[in-house]
């Protein structure tokens, strides 16, 4: 046969079966008889539809009301079942724990969690998650968080001084969030003495935002590949790790700028040298593994968590120290700062919400200097509002999805899930439901947490903006007092009025947060603070 014949012949076997293997794929829920969209693509599935507008989880509630309250479509190669069923989420987010301990393969980069050494207690698995927690929980005890409270005051303060100065103005309040809750975390969890508040824009920031605010997935061929083959991980992920040696990335820029700071405190701690520093990272290199634990914990990558019996080593390697850190100045960043931004856009258009927030804020704070770790957590009424806002606003809503790591069947109606398939929680769909809320759903009204007000208790997957289960947010705690103390410290200063510029449009693939939020702050007169 001739060679260029034979050659040709070849491409087009493979190029064939290569084809026939990614549709088959793709009809994998209609074999299964689960409803959901056709995907557009047998290589990325739905993902074109799902990123359509920047807002996935609200393309889910969309489809939702077309396919039923479960359903299914293709992320790429994630098989994602999408559900709104309170008793499957139980089931996996608590109950049947030990079969979903994971989190999805990340459409857009081809990282093995198992074997990626800068893996954090977000992305790992199995006892190496189990450990990674037990090391990192002692960060959020209360002993800790009453620790940080003079620096979180310090660096609120800076922000306070910045909106002094942009009174009865239409104001961005978003964008001073974000840096408020990047020098929190900065200051915290690595050290930085000072606020960076009057020194011009921080060199985080614009990483970050570009981090969170990524293109959508199917606008790339190199993010389109990688999503469409997240089940050829382990040969994948060397084209990804050579891809990144060449490409600039938002996740580099941020890479380059922390990982010194570890190293050089890393330094410090082999010196002896004396630290002043009482942050995250010191929590962290007090843990650091010797050469014998690191050779010990390898095998516990591919352990489960049913092996309760055995105990994990609270010891961290180098790279999983640096990407503890990462991921915390991630999470440190923008939750909160969106949390903020969405609250003060509901008290702007809630006039009356605002009054009795304020109201209670004078009765059990009267200064500023008396707003404590303590005396906020009394706020009632605080609380409740930031319940309402966050659950108007379950921003991290993405992060709400298991992997199945042994097949089994969840909820009242049986459902099959077999390994390597992912249940994401609809969970813009669930907070939005007039059987669990009320008609009033779309409105914002704290006192339907008032739990005096409930003939019976709402179901706990009901509301969950910060997850559930074993694995919910390990931040949480942290979050919410810096919200809290922030709300509080506006509101001692400014009353927060609505505008003409002021719109709610929410966008983002990785979270969904508003685009701005631009209000006038009105300065409190001292008759009315008094």
């Amino acid at each position: 046969m001739d060679p260029l014949l034979a050659l040709l012949s070849l491409s087009l076997f493979v190029s064939v079966a290569v084809y026939y293997y990614f549709w088959n794929r793709s009809q994998y829920f209609k074999r299964r008889g689960i409803p959901g969209p056709s995907p557009s693509s047998v290589f990325t599935g739905s993902l074109k539809e799902l990123q359509k507008d920047n807002a996935p989880p609200l393309r889910m509630v969309e489809w939702e009301k077309k396919y039923g309250e479960t359903y299914g479509f293709f992320e790429g190669g994630n098989r994602i079942i999408v559900t709104s069923d309170l008793e499957v989420l139980q089931d996996i987010f608590v109950r049947k724990f030990e079969n979903f301990y994971s989190r999805k393969m990340n459409a857009t980069a081809a990282i093995d969690p198992d074997k990626e050494p800068r893996v954090n207690v977000f992305t790992a698995r199995g006892l190496r998650w189990k450990r990674l927690r037990t090391i990192t929980n002692p960060t959020f005890s209360a002993s800790k968080l009453k620790a940080m409270e003079p620096t979180i005051q310090d660096s609120i303060r800076a922000l306070m001084h910045q909106f002094e100065k942009k009174v009865d103005e239409p104001l961005d309040v978003y964008s001073l969030y974000q840096e408020l809750t990047l020098d929190v975390i900065e200051r915290t969890a690595f050290g930085k003495k000072e606020t960076h508040f009057g020194q011009g824009p921080n060199p985080f920031i614009e990483p970050l935002r570009k981090l969170f605010n990524p293109p959508r997935i199917t606008d790339s061929v190199v993010t389109s590949f990688f999503a469409s083959t997240t089940e050829f991980v382990a040969f994948t992920r060397y084209i990804f790790k050579a891809l990144m040696l060449v490409r600039d990335s938002p996740f580099k820029a941020i890479l380059a700028r922390l990982e010194p700071t570890v190293h050089s405190r890393r330094q410090e701690h082999t010196n002896g040298t004396e630290s002043d520093h009482h942050d995250f990272i010191d929590l962290f290199l007090n843990a650091e593994a010797e050469e014998e634990d690191m050779k010990r914990m390898v095998s516990e990558r591919y352990q489960d968590v049913e092996r309760k019996h055995l105990k994990v080593d609270k010891k961290l390697t180098v790279p999983e120290i640096v990407g503890q850190c990462i991921v915390f100045l991630l999470a440190g960043y923008d939750t909160t700062a969106n949390t903020l931004a969405y609250l003060s856009y509901n008290l702007a258009m809630n006039e009356d919400a605002q009054n009795k927030l304020i109201a209670e804020i004078d009765d059990f704070i009267p200064t500023e200097d008396d707003i404590t770790y303590e005396s906020v957590q009394n706020l009632t009424y605080l609380d409740w509002c930031l319940k309402e806002s966050l659950r108007m606003n379950p921003l991290a809503s993405i992060a709400n999805q298991r992997l199945c790591m042994k097949a089994c069947t969840v909820g009242e109606q049986k459902l099959q899930v077999e390994e390597g398939v992912t249940i994401q929680a609809n969970v813009w769909a669930i907070h939005y439901n007039k059987k669990i809320w009320g008609e009033d759903a779309d409105s914002f009204r704290p006192e339907r947490f008032d739990p005096e007000t409930l003939s019976e208790p709402r179901h706990p997957m009901a509301w969950q903006p910060f997850g559930a289960g074993p694995r919910i947010c390990i931040g949480m705690r942290f979050a919410l007092l810096e919200a809290k103390m922030t709300v509080c410290h506006l509101l001692k200063r400014f009353r927060i009025q609505k505008c003409d510029k002021t719109s709610l449009v929410r966008t983002g693939n990785i979270t969904l947060g508003p685009t701005d939020v631009t209000v006038i702050l009105k300065k409190r007169t001292s008759i009315e603070s008094d």
